[in-house]
Order: C-alpha cells, then sequence, then structure tokens
C-alpha cells in the first residue's frame, strides 16, 4: 500500500509523465508511465482512504505491466520514489474529479 501526504507540492503530470489507458479485460482503466526510470509501467489503482486528522492519502494499486528497463515486482513495490509519483498522480485525478464535479454542480446551479 502507498502513502502520500496531501500537502505536498505538485505540476501538472498528464500528458508528460503519464496517461489514462484503457483495457478491455478490467472496468477500470489503468496508468502508463511515459518517461524516466519507469517508462512502459502500467498500473491501476485499487482501494484508496484518507487518514483522519492527517493530511495523507493511502492506496493499494496493482502493477499490470512491468517497465521497458526490466526492473522487477519486488523492486517496484518497495520503491518510495515510485510511490510518491503514483500518490502524485493520485492526487492530481482526485483534484481533476472534484474540478469537473464542481462545474457540474455549477452548471446545475445556473439551470435551476
Amino acid at each position: 500500500m502507498g502513502s502520500i501526504p496531501m500537502g505536498s507540492i505538485m505540476t501538472k503530470l498528464f500528458g508528460t509523465t503519464y496517461q489514462v489507458v484503457e483495457n478491455p479485460n478490467e472496468d477500470d482503466a489503468g496508468i502508463e508511465i511515459l518517461e524516466g526510470e519507469w517508462k512502459g509501467l502500467v498500473y491501476q489503482y485499487g482501494k484508496v482512504q484518507f487518514e483522519d486528522g492527517k493530511p495523507n492519502v493511502n492506496f493499494q494499486r496493482t502493477i499490470r505491466r512491468l517497465p521497458e528497463s526490466g526492473e522487477g515486482m519486488n523492486t517496484l513495490i518497495n520503491n518510495k520514489e515510485l510511490n510518491t509519483l503514483m500518490g502524485e498522480i493520485l492526487k492530481e485525478l482526485l483534484e481533476e474529479k472534484l474540478k469537473h464535479e464542481q462545474r457540474d454542480i455549477e452548471e446545475t446551479d445556473k439551470e435551476t
């Protein structure tokens, strides 16, 4: 399980660092890393939990495809830098989802 502080600094990663990829055999989309040490890695998020009273989020992830570097599963699972990147991507995805939901609420309010 990964963990990332919710208050850390983040830049836009979508399109340069990762992309969302569909898997015809799965209901949920995956994330593909597009650059760097883990280029080619594809994973999916599982359960996501926020810690009570702390600015952290814990998450499970499943690796669907190993990176082009050939790094092994155990090395990937225990890699703190990769865990941090996955956490930053998750934060960006959650923030985008909240923005879209807020926009939908505002549009609904305007219609009524």
